[in-house]
């Protein structure tokens, strides 16, 4: 009985009530799109980190990543390439050696890390070839090539075809330089990445660095994330000599973007409810005090306050109900297209490359942070709905009616 009561008073100023149900539908929809936006950005750095840059999982010996010193190679390193790849869990995987170098030119230098690989095996894990944006792949029987990024390149004013001069330290702590021939140009999403990262062959630093066919670093790509820990404990069982490493351990910035999505599911959506809430609040507090004589009546009439406190609740939280199926059907409406299409930032593209994000978004949202925003959809709608109410329930029969 009170629900339908309740049901109709919303409906005695139609003009007020739709207003909040607009407002309901607004903020809910522009709240759950803000955040499957805020997710398609952090899943595409994550794919792209994980399938361009840094793998699944990395295997090192437990002193390689403290200075990156070549001395720390992997002394199993061909028997834990060939039992990786005989993992199910696992997609490809490639065996590398990375030494901390410099660049030259005519034109200048630069700080890089070497990425000396193996071109048929890193093909597989991180698509090199599909960023090639001019020039070729690695070429069998030619020696001492180069893969610049295009930012490199254009800071030592170098063209393709061209050489430049690679050093570095050998295993004996020795420096050692070579001309490397410029064969191809790439380019990915993330501009740090392409200023300090160049590729080699494996086999033309092996003789330069004076190491016998070994690996400092073992990337893998698994199938899928779900497969991390489970691949991550064999391998370490597997070889307790070696330190194996998720990609939220090798990029900690990426895996603490990833640990606060529900935080910021939080306060995205706090922060929009809140505001409605005070809109929602200050419209009830309204239509209480134009219903003081109506309230007072019922009270004298014998309505216990506990009825007076529930109608009024209910009043609140349905306008709030009836605003949430609009506006989470506007949000999935329109998370949906946006999927398909992306949402194209063309104009800032070197903005969002220079941290690592593509101009390309993609929106999502998971049940999980769909249970999430209802939950706080809810207290939102309590929240509205107290003050009102305990608003009425001061009201004093005899002198409400005199009113």
């Amino acid at each position: 009985m009170l629900l339908k009561i309740a049901w109709r008073n919303i409906w005695r100023n139609k003009k007020r009530s739709i207003i909040i149900i607009t407002a309901v539908m607004t903020g809910l929809s522009a709240g759950v799109f803000l955040i499957a936006f805020y997710n398609g950005m952090i899943e595409q750095r994550v794919n792209t980190a994980i399938q361009s840059e840094i793998s699944h999982l990395q295997v090192h010996h437990p002193d390689f990543t403290k200075d990156y010193d070549i001395n720390f190679s992997l002394q199993n390193g061909a028997a834990i390439l060939q039992q990786v790849q005989s993992n199910p869990a696992v997609k490809a995987t490639t065996g590398r050696i990375i030494i901390k170098g410099m660049i030259a030119s005519a034109a200048g230098s630069s700080g890089i890390t070497i990425n000396a690989v193996i071109p048929e095996q890193e093909e597989a894990v991180t698509h090199l070839p599909g960023k090639l944006i001019s020039g070729d792949y690695f070429g069998a029987g030619n020696k001492n090539e180069l893969l610049l990024s295009q930012k490199l390149l254009s800071k030592l004013k170098l063209k393709r075809t061209k050489k430049a001069i690679l050093t570095f330290q050998d295993k004996d702590g020795n420096i050692t330089s070579a001309a490397f021939r410029i064969i191809g140009i790439y380019k990915t999403l993330n501009t740090p990445y392409d200023e300090t990262n160049v590729f080699v062959k494996i086999q033309d630093i092996d003789s330069l660095a004076g190491l016998d066919s070994q690996y400092n670093e073992i990337a893998i790509l698994l199938h899928s994330n779900k497969m991390l820990k489970e691949t991550q404990s064999a391998i370490s069982l597997a070889f307790p000599g070696s330190t194996i490493q998720p990609w939220t351990e090798i990029s900690p910035e990426i895996g603490l973007t990833v640990s606060v999505s529900e935080q910021m599911v939080l306060i995205f959506m706090g922060i929009i409810l809140l505001a409605l809430a005070f809109g929602i609040i200050n419209t009830m507090m309204m239509a209480v005090l134009e219903r003081t004589r109506e309230i007072g009546m019922l009270l004298a009439l014998g309505m216990d306050k506990a009825k007076i406190f529930r109608m009024i609740l209910m009043e609140t939280v349905l306008l709030v109900a009836a605003g949430c199926p609009g506006g989470l059907a506007i949000a999935f409406i329109a998370i949906a297209i946006t999927k398909r299409t992306g949402i194209s930032f063309k104009k800032f593209e070197e903005v969002y490359a220079s941290f690592g994000y593509s101009d390309v978004i993609y929106p999502s949202l998971d049940s999980r942070q769909l249970g999430l925003i209802m939950l706080l959809v809810v207290f939102a709608a309590i929240l509205s709905a107290l003050f009102p109410a305990l608003r009425a329930l001061r009201l004093k029969p005899v002198a409400s009616m005199r009113k």
